[in-house]
Protein backbone atom coordinates (compact mmCIF):
# COMPACT_ATOMS: atom_id res chain seq x y z
CA UNK A 1 0.00 0.00 0.00
CA UNK A 2 1.38 3.39 -0.83
CA UNK A 3 2.21 5.72 1.56
CA UNK A 4 1.23 9.36 0.92
CA UNK A 5 4.66 11.68 1.24
CA UNK A 6 5.33 13.36 4.64
CA UNK A 7 5.49 17.18 4.43
CA UNK A 8 8.54 18.06 6.52
CA UNK A 9 9.34 21.56 6.39
CA UNK A 10 7.01 24.42 7.35
CA UNK A 11 8.42 26.05 3.63
CA UNK A 12 6.58 22.47 1.72
CA UNK A 13 3.83 22.88 3.80
CA UNK A 14 3.23 26.71 3.22
CA UNK A 15 3.82 25.45 -0.64
CA UNK A 16 1.20 22.94 -0.69
CA UNK A 17 -1.29 25.13 1.10
CA UNK A 18 -0.61 27.94 -1.42
CA UNK A 19 -1.40 25.40 -4.62
CA UNK A 20 -4.79 24.80 -3.08
CA UNK A 21 -7.64 26.40 -5.14
CA UNK A 22 -10.46 25.71 -2.49
CA UNK A 23 -10.76 25.17 1.32
CA UNK A 24 -10.56 21.55 2.51
CA UNK A 25 -13.38 19.68 3.83
CA UNK A 26 -13.06 18.08 7.21
CA UNK A 27 -11.55 14.96 6.15
CA UNK A 28 -9.40 16.34 3.11
CA UNK A 29 -7.35 18.46 6.00
CA UNK A 30 -7.28 15.96 8.35
CA UNK A 31 -5.38 13.75 5.54
CA UNK A 32 -3.09 16.90 4.68
CA UNK A 33 -2.59 17.70 8.80
CA UNK A 34 -1.75 13.60 9.54
CA UNK A 35 1.25 14.09 6.89
CA UNK A 36 2.93 17.05 8.82
CA UNK A 37 6.41 15.86 10.94
CA UNK A 38 8.18 19.15 11.15
CA UNK A 39 11.26 19.08 13.03
CA UNK A 40 11.88 21.05 16.31
CA UNK A 41 14.43 23.43 14.84
CA UNK A 42 11.84 24.33 11.93
CA UNK A 43 8.75 25.47 14.55
CA UNK A 44 10.68 26.83 17.76
CA UNK A 45 12.38 29.71 16.61
CA UNK A 46 8.68 30.93 15.81
CA UNK A 47 7.53 29.68 19.31
CA UNK A 48 6.47 32.03 21.76
CA UNK A 49 4.83 32.22 25.14
CA UNK A 50 3.16 34.33 27.90
CA UNK A 51 2.68 34.88 31.20
CA UNK A 52 -1.04 35.71 30.92
CA UNK A 53 -2.26 34.05 27.84
CA UNK A 54 -1.35 31.14 25.32
CA UNK A 55 0.29 33.10 22.88
CA UNK A 56 -0.39 32.35 18.91
CA UNK A 57 1.53 33.42 15.53
CA UNK A 58 -0.18 33.11 12.22
CA UNK A 59 2.48 31.34 9.92
CA UNK A 60 0.48 31.00 6.70
CA UNK A 61 -2.68 33.33 5.36
CA UNK A 62 -4.58 32.35 1.94
CA UNK A 63 -8.22 32.97 1.13
CA UNK A 64 -8.66 29.06 1.52
CA UNK A 65 -5.94 28.37 5.01
CA UNK A 66 -4.69 29.59 8.40
CA UNK A 67 -1.82 28.03 10.22
CA UNK A 68 -1.31 28.88 13.47
CA UNK A 69 1.53 27.71 15.83
CA UNK A 70 0.77 28.22 19.81
CA UNK A 71 2.81 28.00 22.80
CA UNK A 72 0.41 27.13 26.12
CA UNK A 73 1.88 27.28 29.84
CA UNK A 74 0.55 25.15 31.82
CA UNK A 75 -2.77 26.31 33.13
CA UNK A 76 -3.44 28.05 29.57
CA UNK A 77 -6.72 27.07 27.84
CA UNK A 78 -8.77 29.15 25.39
CA UNK A 79 -12.59 29.99 25.35
CA UNK A 80 -15.30 27.70 24.99
CA UNK A 81 -15.87 28.28 20.90
CA UNK A 82 -17.18 26.71 17.92
CA UNK A 83 -15.94 26.73 14.34
CA UNK A 84 -18.12 28.09 12.40
CA UNK A 85 -17.72 27.59 8.62
CA UNK A 86 -14.45 26.40 9.45
CA UNK A 87 -13.05 22.77 9.35
CA UNK A 88 -9.58 23.04 12.16
CA UNK A 89 -7.12 20.64 12.48
CA UNK A 90 -4.69 20.70 15.80
CA UNK A 91 -1.40 18.72 15.26
CA UNK A 92 0.36 18.80 18.35
CA UNK A 93 4.18 19.39 18.19
CA UNK A 94 5.35 19.18 21.99
CA UNK A 95 3.92 18.40 25.56
CA UNK A 96 0.08 17.33 26.36
CA UNK A 97 -2.85 18.72 24.43
CA UNK A 98 -6.01 18.87 25.94
CA UNK A 99 -9.61 19.20 24.77
CA UNK A 100 -12.95 19.44 26.05
CA UNK A 101 -15.76 19.29 23.98
CA UNK A 102 -18.91 20.79 25.23
CA UNK A 103 -23.45 20.65 24.10
CA UNK A 104 -25.04 23.68 23.95
CA UNK A 105 -28.83 22.21 24.33
CA UNK A 106 -31.22 24.78 22.67
CA UNK A 107 -32.62 26.78 26.11
CA UNK A 108 -30.11 24.80 27.94
CA UNK A 109 -26.85 25.25 29.56
CA UNK A 110 -23.58 24.61 28.27
CA UNK A 111 -22.31 21.10 29.78
CA UNK A 112 -19.36 19.19 28.87
CA UNK A 113 -19.86 15.66 27.71
CA UNK A 114 -15.98 14.68 27.07
CA UNK A 115 -12.50 15.28 26.96
CA UNK A 116 -9.27 14.04 25.66
CA UNK A 117 -5.77 14.16 25.91
CA UNK A 118 -3.11 14.29 23.01
CA UNK A 119 0.88 13.68 22.64
CA UNK A 120 3.31 14.49 19.96
CA UNK A 121 2.01 13.66 16.51
CA UNK A 122 -1.41 13.01 17.23
CA UNK A 123 -4.39 15.35 15.35
CA UNK A 124 -7.42 16.43 16.63
CA UNK A 125 -10.22 17.67 13.99
CA UNK A 126 -12.98 19.30 14.64
CA UNK A 127 -16.04 20.45 12.34
CA UNK A 128 -17.68 23.85 12.17
CA UNK A 129 -20.23 23.63 14.81
CA UNK A 130 -18.45 21.46 17.46
CA UNK A 131 -18.31 23.66 20.68
CA UNK A 132 -14.71 22.70 22.64
CA UNK A 133 -11.71 24.77 24.40
CA UNK A 134 -8.42 23.14 24.26
CA UNK A 135 -5.31 24.09 26.18
CA UNK A 136 -2.71 22.88 28.40
CA UNK A 137 -3.63 21.32 31.58
CA UNK A 138 -2.83 22.88 35.38
CA UNK A 139 -1.37 19.81 36.09
CA UNK A 140 0.78 19.76 33.47
CA UNK A 141 4.68 20.29 34.11
CA UNK A 142 5.59 21.19 30.51
CA UNK A 143 4.79 23.95 28.16
CA UNK A 144 2.73 23.03 24.82
CA UNK A 145 3.36 23.83 21.45
CA UNK A 146 0.39 22.75 18.57
CA UNK A 147 0.36 23.78 14.84
CA UNK A 148 -3.55 24.65 14.13
CA UNK A 149 -4.84 24.21 10.55
CA UNK A 150 -8.31 26.43 9.84
CA UNK A 151 -9.92 25.68 6.30
CA UNK A 152 -10.96 28.50 5.58
CA UNK A 153 -9.40 31.00 7.73
CA UNK A 154 -10.77 30.82 11.06
CA UNK A 155 -13.19 34.00 12.25
CA UNK A 156 -12.10 35.99 15.47
CA UNK A 157 -13.23 33.92 18.28
CA UNK A 158 -14.34 36.67 20.37
CA UNK A 159 -17.41 36.86 17.79
CA UNK A 160 -18.58 33.26 18.73
CA UNK A 161 -18.32 33.10 22.72
CA UNK A 162 -19.70 30.32 25.13
CA UNK A 163 -18.28 30.89 28.21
Amino acid sequence: MHRPQEIETLDELFARLQACDRPLLLDELYELVRRVVIPPADYRPRLRFSAEQFCFQTLFESPHFEVNLIGWHPGQFSSVHDHRGTACCVLVLDGIFTNRDYLHPPGGSLMEVSSCQLHPGEVLCRGDQQIHCCGNAAESRTDLATLHFYSPPLPPLSERRFD
